[in-house]
């Protein structure tokens, strides 16, 4: 991807604030950094799979990942090994160590990490992608959140021994998106688990279940037989993730009824949910919509609701989430936010009391977000 000059002189000044940061951390950081002081270096692994069974060590510490930590296997690395990001490369094993120990030391107020793959991606490297979300130290405590990913290249030596000699790192961000979160303000409240569930308690069993009741044995009878893994390469289990793309035949068909079988389906929902309070019902959902800056009405295991969430969680903003088929009345709400919105679909999304719909319609985060919309209104609820 090439860059526009002045895009890559903006992000070197951005660079260079951080630094400066970094540089006038408080004296408190300065302790802490004497603290995470680079310990000697272990012996290096003796084969491919040693280095990787380490190198894992360090992503899942205790104390969190060695990049938050400070705190790494360094024999796993070559004296000389190159650091390489979009931006910057040098080469040296201690200069990384002291780089960790600067942001570990307290430059890094607040983080959250998770997973999205990694795996071997040759016989001599190791690659890894998570979703991370940083708040700096700086006085508006920016938020920087976007898939991240490494490569730990290998060299098998002589000796017998396999080091890293090169830690090559890539952002899943544009430029533009990477400054504009540097110089934003970052959103209120912990990052930690940004999607906070609301009435999860389940005091009967919904009459939702806990999948589509048409698609979801379908899909559950595909995965035991092998038609479809068992589970996708991040662990999901629910409908295939690639139904909530926006060109596929699934969404089409979700359009389709939407625009032709809205009635129907808002009768199917009632019929579902049986009898109940209809005031009641409402009052909930207008105290949750009213008490939560950023809302979704979910499924655990419909795909178009994990798309909405990651979209959320690279955006670094916080929601709640109210998972329908995991509380007594979801079959209610269900039916009680058709009738508010029109549709019975989920996710049901709600940012600042306003209905946006769903992922890729009413009009959608994912199409709010392609208009260049959603960031202005996740700025705005965060400041509600």
């Amino acid at each position: 991807m090439s860059l526009d000059p002045s895009v890559v002189q903006a992000l070197r000044d951005a660079k260079a604030l951080l630094d400066e940061g970094i540089l006038n951390a408080t004296e408190f950081a300065a302790k802490k950094k004497e603290l995470l002081a680079p310990a000697p270096a272990s012996a290096p692994p003796r084969s491919v799979n040693e280095a990787v069974r380490r190198i894992k060590a360090d992503y899942e510490g205790s104390a969190g990942p060695y990049f938050l930590t400070g705190l790494m296997d360094s024999g796993c690395y070559d004296e000389e090994c190159e650091f390489a990001d979009p931006f910057v490369s040098f080469k040296g094993r201690t200069r990384f160590e002291e780089n960790l120990a600067n942001l570990a030391g307290g430059f890094i107020t607040d983080a959250s990490v998770r997973t999205l793959e990694e795996g071997l991606a040759g016989p001599l490297s190791y690659k890894t992608k998570l979703l991370v979300k940083l708040r700096l130290a700086l006085p508006w405590q920016p938020v920087l959140a976007w898939p991240w990913g490494v490569e730990h290249v290998f060299e098998e030596r002589g000796d017998g021994s396999v080091v890293v000699t090169r830690h090559l790192e890539s952002w899943d961000v544009s430029a533009a998106t990477g400054v504009a979160q540097l110089f934003r303000a970052g959103p209120p409240g912990a990052l930690t688990g940004p999607a906070t569930k609301v009435a999860a308690s389940k005091t009967a069993p919904s009459p939702l279940g806990t999948k589509d009741p048409i698609a979801g044995p379908l899909v559950a009878a595909a995965r035991a037989t092998g038609v479809l893994p068992e589970e996708e390469d991040d662990g999901w289990t629910g409908e295939p993730s690639a139904w909530a793309d926006e060109d596929s035949f699934t969404q089409k068909l979700s359009g389709f009824t939407q625009t032709y079988l809205a009635g129907f389906k808002q009768w199917v929902a009632e019929r579902v949910a049986g009898e109940f309070d209809a005031a009641a019902v409402d009052a909930a959902l207008n105290a949750e919509i009213s008490d939560n800056a950023v809302l979704m009405y979910s499924f655990t295991s419909c795909p178009f609701c994990k798309k909405a969430k990651e979209l959320l969680d690279e955006k670094g903003a916080p929601y709640a989430v109210v998972e329908l088929d995991e509380i007594a009345d979801g079959a209610a709400r269900r039916a009680r936010l058709g009738a508010k919105t029109g549709r019975t679909s989920v996710p049901s999304v709600w940012i600042s009391g306003e209905y946006v719909g769903g992922l890729n319609d009413g009009p959608g985060l994912a199409v709010l977000d392609r208009a260049g919309e959603l960031d202005a209104k996740l700025a705005a609820a965060g400041r509600r």
